[in-house]
């Protein structure tokens, strides 16, 4: 219980009135929804929101717990796998932190007050969250991308060895590495889905021409982040997979040099979209790719085993051969 007392009365008084906008490594995530004591993060907090008076402060410490769920997560996910149960929670959490953020900007603005300047501020701070929760879904992909090419290293090597009961349990952990990928790419795309929607009531209450500014800025950011992931997978994107996306995007610029900052923001917004279709291709392109490495490692081995083979044949052939030949010499020794 004094250790219970004892970590309450340490995050009541975690200074909430500080606010750095510059991109900052993650907190230290402490109890996860893993633990049993996960309630005691929970008490914590809601003993933090209680102590905190306004509502900039409360807005601003939604996007402190965000950023403590997001390292949550990270935790979760190197320790106990996609499949962990509390990562659920952590991701839920992190999406009602958003939420009440959204919800305190809002809830201010129907008082009459001019929340302009604290949604972009809220909207710089989840900025940098955002792309630590990136960072972490893509080291757990890149993990798992580790592991897939270890257990295709050591099929290989078991299929040399002829070791066929070691292949078949091989290439079953090989086919679960494979499904905990494609569960951890639809956690983040409805993570990732549900943070936008919260966001996005955000960003409404933004100065027209900020909100526009950042959203032609989150587009052309979002296209260097395809241009990196194709180049570290290996694939050559034809500059016409990127036509639709130069067009929206110079039409968004266009109309933000007007003052049109409305039409801008949806212009931009479109072109981010149109990157889903590019993002679609490079997966493709990339799971073909894979394919025909693997095809290729398959018709190597069969080469191999041939050949192996075609050697044990012609060493029996030549055995026998000698063997006749021993038979004549006896028989002619008679």
């Amino acid at each position: 219980m004094k250790t219970i007392k004892s970590i309450l009365i340490s995050l009541l008084f975690v200074p909430v009135l500080a606010f750095a906008h510059e991109p900052v490594a993650l907190p230290n995530a402490g109890l996860t929804p893993e633990s049993a004591f996960y309630f005691v993060d929970k008490i914590g907090e809601a003993l933090r929101e209680f102590f905190t008076f306004n509502p900039e402060g409360k807005a601003h410490l939604q996007i402190d717990f965000a950023a403590e769920r997001i390292a949550e997560i990270k935790i979760i996910l190197e320790t106990k796998g996609v499949n962990a149960k509390g990562l659920g929670i952590a991701q839920s959490r992190l999406q009602a932190n958003i939420a009440k953020a959204a919800g305190i900007v809002e809830g201010e603005k129907s008082k009459g007050k001019d929340v302009s300047e604290l949604a972009k501020s809220i909207s710089e701070d989840f900025d940098a969250n955002k792309e630590a929760l990136k960072r972490v879904f893509k080291d757990e992909e890149r993990s798992l991308e580790a592991k897939e090419d270890e257990l295709k290293a050591k099929i290989r090597e078991a299929r040399q060895a002829g070791d066929t009961a070691q292949v078949e349990a091989l290439v079953k952990e090989l086919g679960e590495v494979k499904a905990q990928k494609e569960l951890l790419e639809l956690k983040e795309e409805s993570q990732e889905e549900a943070l936008e929607q919260e966001e996005e009531k955000i960003e409404r209450e933004m100065d027209k021409k900020e909100d526009a500014e950042k959203a032609i800025k989150e587009a052309e950011e979002e296209k260097q982040e395809v241009l990196d992931e194709a180049a570290e997978d290996g694939v050559s994107i034809p500059a016409e997979a990127f036509e639709k996306f130069d067009r929206l995007l110079a039409q968004a610029q266009e109309l933000f040099a007007k003052e049109n900052y409305v039409g801008a923001k949806q212009l931009a917004k479109q072109a981010e979209d149109a990157l889903e279709k590019v993002e679609e291709a490079i997966e493709d392109l990339d799971e073909a790719k894979e394919e025909q490495e693997e095809l290729k490692e398959e018709q190597e081995e069969r080469a191999k085993e041939g050949a192996k083979k075609e050697e044990q044949r012609q060493k029996e052939a030549e055995k026998q051969q000698e063997e006749a030949e021993e038979q004549g010499n006896e028989a002619v020794g008679r």
